[in-house]
Order: structure tokens, then sequence, then C-alpha cells
């Protein structure tokens, strides 16, 4: 996925449903945040490895594809509770939201909750990276957290280093769960 903020967010729907899975894709496609590029009843697994979405949305009868398919992109079940979930959760699903109940702003927050899972930074970094993402300068952090700035650069260096990166843009990028936080295959 591009490093450019405003890109939405690739998303392919998996419910065996067609209606049920309608209805989500009408949801995702009222946004600008997100593009569906694909839907399916079954063929997940090929879709996903061929258009390698950056978010995978699931149904409790898909749950046996969820391991293959965390391995290229995050996962979310959709379920009606976390019961329901937990075989997917278990088997690498980021996350799960109940059919229905979650608005598009919703998935963002989810989707950006998981990718702060998965980054590995500790809880200062973690606070240094919103500010980063909110637009601050060095020094401005520095002000707002009582640090150095010497200290807030030691900060956003290991930030740097764990997340692979060598820019604030692609740093806000992933952070803001804009592109994918997984290796792309060779």
């Amino acid at each position: 996925m591009s490093v450019d903020e405003t890109a939405p967010l690739r998303v392919l729907v998996v419910d065996k449903d067609p209606r049920a899975r309608a209805d989500v894709v009408s949801l995702l496609n009222g946004s600008t945040e997100l593009e569906v590029v694909a839907e399916t009843s079954d063929d997940a697994i090929a879709l996903a490895e061929r258009l390698r979405p950056d978010v995978v949305l699931l149904t409790p009868h898909a749950t046996h594809h969820t391991a293959p398919l965390s391995r290229a992109s995050r996962v979310f079940v959709l379920a009606p509770d976390r019961d329901a979930a937990e075989p997917a959760l278990r088997a690498g699903a980021c996350g799960h939201l109940v059919p229905g109940s979650f608005t598009v702003p919703d998935l963002i927050r989810g989707l950006r909750a998981a990718s702060r899972l998965t980054l590995g930074l500790s809880a200062r970094e973690a606070e240094v990276m919103d500010l980063i993402a909110t637009g601050r300068s060095n020094g401005e952090i520095a002000r707002q957290l009582f640090l150095s700035e010497k200290t807030v650069k030691n900060h956003v260096n290991r930030i740097y280093s764990k997340l692979g990166v060598g820019s604030r843009a692609t740093a806000i990028a992933l952070w803001r769960g804009m592109m994918s936080v997984l290796p792309a295959q060779d």
C-alpha cells in the first residue's frame, strides 16, 4: 500500500451469506478511507495472496482460513460475541467486530489498535509516536512530556528502528494503520 496517508485501506470481505456480505460491502463502500478490493464466499486465501489487502473481514464460518490469511493481512472476524470469535483470534485474527453494530470509524479504530499491538513499542515510545502522528516537532514533544529534546530524539530513533522506517511520514502511516505492518511476500 502507498505510504500516502490519504490512500484508502484495502479490504477483502469474506462471508458465505451473500446478503450479509452485501451489507458489509455497502457499509464500507460509503467511506473514502476504505476500498473493498474484493468479496468472496470461499476463495479467500487465493484472493488474499493475489490482491494483498490490508484487512480481511471474515465470518466465523470461514475461521479455518484465519491462520493463512493472517500471514498476509490483518484479519478481523465478524462475530456476534467474543466466544464465537475466539477460534479465529487464537489462529491469528487481530480483532472482532459485531455485524450490524460497527461503523467505518469503528473499523478504522480497530485497525489502528491492531497495528499498534503489532508494532512492539514501549508505552513511552507509543506516547511519543501519538504526538508525532499529530504533527508535533521533537521540541514540542519534549516540552509536552517534560523531556529533553535529546531524549525525544533517542525515542524517535528507537521507534524508527522498531518500525523499520526511515521517515516520519512512513512511521505515521504505520501508526495510523494506513499501510500494512506485515512484510511483503517475495
